[in-house]
């Protein structure tokens, strides 16, 4: 079903374009159409009726029957309008015809010869005026020869086919600009629209590039208009935002580091008394309270870590780190937890690769991904790990694919949200408990670094998460602020 709201706004502006082009020129073809037929046939009647008035003055008291040099003269003054075709007919008061021009049709009906406004019957259009006259060979008494006055109809008309001719002559004119109105119209439609969506969707591609971590604002166009009024007014949103994201941010690390001295406290206490302890009972239930002080405490520092990321966004020290040699030993170190599990660790991959950062975050993005690796994939599954170099892009991609439980497309959705952890398909008595934030603070330590992160996965079938980031070279004496941008893309089959 077709769904007008969905449609993109550049299709509507031209839509709405042409439906207007194209409205407001036949409603001027209309209404040139009817002032152009009112303007012929105001022309006609008024010819009509300056012909009617001329030979109301020149037949006054004029003598019938005419001879035939006066009917040859009057035939000659009426064939001086020969676009109108008038005609001339004079008829006595019992309706005969006492004379016709030679132009005039035959007995026109339906016409009243008393009324002196123009009326139209049978094709044409007459007007009809009173005219005395004198008449010879005829008295007043029966039997006698002489001449009477007597006043008879003058009828004065023309045929309306002229006025069919007109309109068929302004067909023709108009016809030509409807159909060039109907072809060139959408075209030209859709490029205004694109010229006026133009600013629209340059403050769109702006919005777009820019990170909440970042200080960059949207470039204004000073003209004061409604573009440049938006601009300022996402400007100001974005700076709100960051201001309540940081907040936030302190917020959690204060809490983080408020919490992790009594919990040190509580953890170093409970040690203490597990040890000296014999009774058994007594014993396990401590050795459970370490193991929650254990999951808090990890908890704690990926908070402190996360307000670490995001504050380091801002102001950030780094230095050239060979990710290369961080995820060989991220191999080492996570090689035996694998086999103990019975999954099967490959490292495909691992060209050199320099990376301005921080030592500790991208050994945090390496060893959450294959730690995560590990966790939701079951026994006799695989893992393949590879960081592959390109030297023409100047960045380097990490992937990390599993044969694990996979992750839904609407839990997909959610990834990289704090504290969220997926549970379709996740068996919680093998599953170890996690966080949530590890994915987050994934995301942060890449956004930090102007990197893409990209997530692709099928329930029961596994994950992949492809990692990229700009490199520097190896051999820099001075490392240089990167100017180079990778896009972020997250859940691209979503």
């Amino acid at each position: 079903m077709f769904a007008w709201s969905q449609v993109k706004m550049t299709t509507k502006a031209a839509v709405i374009l042409v439906l207007a082009t194209w409205t407001s020129a036949a409603m001027i073809g209309f209404a040139s159409r009817a002032s152009f037929q009112w303007l012929v046939l105001s022309q006609i009647d008024r010819e009509l009726i300056d012909v009617a008035k001329d030979f109301q003055a020149v037949l006054r008291n004029d003598a019938l029957p005419f001879d035939e040099i006066k009917s040859d003269r009057l035939n000659r003054r009426i064939s001086i309008h020969p676009v109108y075709r008038h005609f001339l007919n004079i008829i006595d008061p019992q309706g005969v015809n006492l004379w016709s021009s030679i132009t005039a049709p035959s007995a026109i009906l339906g016409v009243n010869r008393d009324d002196p406004t123009i009326q139209e019957a049978g094709g044409y259009r007459t007007v009809h005026r009173k005219l005395k006259v004198t008449r010879l060979g005829v008295a007043a008494d029966p039997g006698s020869i002489g001449s009477i006055e007597q006043t008879v109809i003058l009828q004065v008309g023309c045929p309306t086919d002229l006025l069919a001719i007109a309109m068929q002559e302004l067909d023709r004119w108009i016809l030509p600009l409807v159909g060039g109105l109907i072809v060139f119209v959408p075209p030209l439609a859709w490029l205004v629209a694109r010229w006026l969506l133009a600013p629209l969707q340059s403050l769109a591609k702006q919005t777009d590039k820019i990170f909440l971590s970042e200080d960059r604002t949207i470039e204004r166009s000073g003209n004061r208009d409604e573009i440049d009024r938006l601009a300022s007014t996402i400007n100001g949103l974005l700076e709100r935002t960051r201001s309540h994201v940081r907040n936030n941010e302190d917020w959690i690390a204060n809490s983080a580091h408020q919490l992790r001295g009594p919990l040190a406290a509580i953890m170093s206490n409970v040690e203490v008394v597990s040890n000296r302890t014999s009774d058994g009972k007594t014993g396990e239930m401590l050795e459970k309270v370490l193991t929650e002080c254990n999951y808090l405490n990890k908890i704690v520092n990926q908070l402190l870590l996360l307000g670490e990321v995001s504050s380091e966004n801002h102001s950030a020290i780094k230095q050239p780190i060979a990710w290369d040699r961080q995820v060989k030993q991220a191999m080492d170190l996570f090689e035996a937890l694998a086999s103990e599990k019975g999954i099967q660790i490959d490292l495909t991959k691992c060209e050199s690769a320099v990376v301005l950062a921080n030592s500790v975050h991208l050994r945090f993005i390496v060893q959450n991904l294959i730690e995560n690796a590990i966790k939701y994939t079951e026994s006799g599954g695989r893992i393949w790990v590879g960081l592959s170099s390109d030297a023409d892009r100047a960045t380097c991609r990490l992937e990390v694919k599993d044969t694990g439980i996979g992750i839904s497309k609407i839990d997909q959705q959610k990834i990289g949200n704090r504290f969220f952890r997926s549970n379709t398909g996740r068996n919680p008595t093998t599953t170890p408990r996690g966080s949530g934030l590890g994915l987050s603070i994934v995301l942060n330590i890449v956004e930090s670094l102007k990197g893409s992160f990209e997530l692709e996965s099928e329930l029961g079938q596994g994950t992949q998460i492809t990692i990229v980031l700009p490199t520097v070279s190896a051999s820099s004496a001075s490392v240089k602020p990167i100017v180079h941008r990778v896009s972020w893309v997250k859940n691209p089959r979503v």
